[in-house]
């Protein structure tokens, strides 16, 4: 009679090991495709990345829930979004006593609904990238598939914008191909598209999770590869440029600020940095003590040249892209900003209707500040609060009148005070900053190089995420979800080495220190 352990399947975790590596890979490569027409009507728009939904549901299913009833923990840096959720669960059910204006065929319900599944789907993405990866090696291995996915993005760019030189318009075969990867189907003139559902979702992605880990890398001159192109190029050097020729080939305006803020943060932090040990050296040369005054002083001298710099790099960069791209044509029109405002000037530059989105939803923060009018709800607020500049512009027209869509506001800051009130906002803003804290430490103290980069990486992910926050209002971008993963991940990888590395040592004390002690006479 075989015992109970005899009876066992020793291969049956390994092969369960290996399914969740596959899912895993798939959804990390699955994550440019933020549209997909099969899957669409299932979600009804309540995933920007379908396909990525699929393997994560799956994740969910055969790895993270068997986890969590083992362990019955979540990671600590995730308890500020866990009290968001249900603050956001809370606001949205009082929200049913508010009093809500028909919007055609829009359900109060179905919008509450879909903002807390979108909500949940991005604390997924978050949840899973956090508690999946367990140490180094299963790290290198999801930024590899990170990349390739990254290079999909890139590849499919380039393809678009050569077909577009070459026969001035995109040849039938690409039409086809797009409407596979693409619930829109849709090609944009002289922009590239790559496989996502339009150029500024591609930008979103780019600038929330690929760009700045490349940069990051390429900063600390750290690869997770020890090939380098020529002796010298690393693959994050490499897929750098070519994600942000791919960046300025989308013609998303906000996409290119946010790389220019996150670019000007490197290059803040390099110089405070150099200033901090050129200081330094100049006090260990002369044998004097730099005066806190002088510090300052120096400091800020510093710091007024690089506003100075940056700023005259900004007009240079307005100055060119008022040249190449229509809508920035009148940019520089201070005349028209004069005598029509602001709104008058952002009308000329195609901008005006962000704006517009932006003040009815601040007008809705201001009408219910403290709790918000719920997930979803503050596209019912806007034919009332909407302003009276609004109804000039054709966008917002269709929208009111036209279009079936419930408007939104196009900005996830102000999404949140709209819909969550302050308190929704504050916890919210307390788990991006909680991450901020970690990534800094991360970068101080990790373990590793590759850890240390990724603090500092983690830096760039929080300020591109701030960014883009100013014209993407979804909880469904699985980016910065996973962007912010990546830290927690790291992080815990750290701390455990830290304590491996105390252990050994306590160890090796203990194995020095007892042969003495047996020397010792009775």
């Amino acid at each position: 009679m075989r015992s109970q352990a005899s009876t066992k399947n020793p291969m049956k975790p390994k092969v369960w090991q290996s399914f969740t590596e596959v899912c895993w890979a798939l959804l990390l490569l699955c994550l440019p495709f933020t549209s997909f027409p099969a899957l669409a009507k299932l979600f009804h728009g309540a995933s920007v990345a379908p396909l990525s939904a699929v393997f994560l549901a799956i994740l969910v299913l055969v790895f993270f829930l068997p986890r969590f009833i083992k362990i019955r923990s979540f990671p600590k840096q995730s308890l500020p979004m866990l009290v968001f959720l249900l603050v956001a669960g809370f606001t949205t059910a009082l929200a049913a006593f508010l009093p809500f204006e028909s919007f055609r065929n829009a359900s109060v319900s179905h919008q509450a609904l879909e903002g807390l599944l979108t909500l949940v789907l991005g604390i997924g993405f978050y949840l899973i990238t956090a508690t999946l990866i367990q140490d180094e090696t299963t790290l290198r291995k999801t930024l590899r598939w990170i990349y390739l996915g990254g290079l999909i993005a890139i590849l499919t760019s380039f393809v678009q914008a050569a077909a577009w030189q070459v026969y001035g318009q995109y040849p039938q075969f690409l039409w086809k191909l797009q409407s596979y990867f693409s619930s829109s189907g849709l090609l944009y003139r002289q922009r590239v598209t790559g496989v996502a559902f339009e150029p500024s979702w591609l930008a979103h992605q780019l600038n929330t999770l690929y760009i700045p880990l490349w940069l990051g890398f390429s900063v600390k001159n750290i690869s997770i590869s020890k090939k380098r192109i020529f002796g010298i190029l690393s693959f994050e050097n490499i897929l750098l440029v070519l994600g942000l020729g791919v960046l300025f080939l989308s013609f998303s305006r906000i996409g290119w600020l946010t790389t220019l803020v996150v670019f000007a943060f490197v290059v803040f932090s390099a110089a405070d940095r150099a200033m901090n040990h050129w200081l330094s050296q100049r006090s260990e040369g002369s044998g004097k003590v730099i005066s806190r005054t002088q510090h300052f002083i120096t400091k800020f001298g510093m710091w007024v040249g690089l506003l100075l710099v940056f700023g005259v790099v900004v007009l240079a960069l307005g100055v060119v892209f008022s040249r190449i791209d229509p809508r920035m044509e009148q940019l520089f029109n201070i005349e028209r900003l004069r005598q029509f405002g602001v709104l008058g000037w952002a009308s000329r530059l195609s901008f005006a209707d962000r704006l517009i989105y932006w003040i009815t939803g601040f007008r809705v923060f201001l009408a219910y500040p403290w709790f918000g009018v719920g997930l979803g709800g503050a596209g019912f607020f806007f034919p009332a609060l909407v302003p009276e500049f609004g109804y000039g512009l054709p966008e917002v027209v269709r929208y009111l009148f036209t279009l079936n869509i419930l408007p939104n506001i196009k900005n996830l800051w102000v999404r949140l005070l709209a819909e969550t009130g302050i308190l929704g906002f504050a916890f919210f803003v307390s788990w991006v900053y909680l991450h901020w804290r970690e990534a800094v430490q991360l970068e101080r103290s990790g373990v590793s190089e590759l850890e240390r980069a990724l603090g500092f990486t983690g830096k760039l992910f929080i300020l591109a995420l701030i960014m883009e926050g100013f014209s993407m209002d979804t909880f469904g971008l699985p980016y910065y979800w996973i962007a912010l993963g990546l830290v927690v991940a790291a992080r815990r990888i750290s701390h455990q080495a830290e304590v491996q590395q105390v252990i050994e040592a306590s160890e090796s004390l203990t194995r020095t220190v007892e042969p003495l002690e047996s020397d010792q006479p009775a």
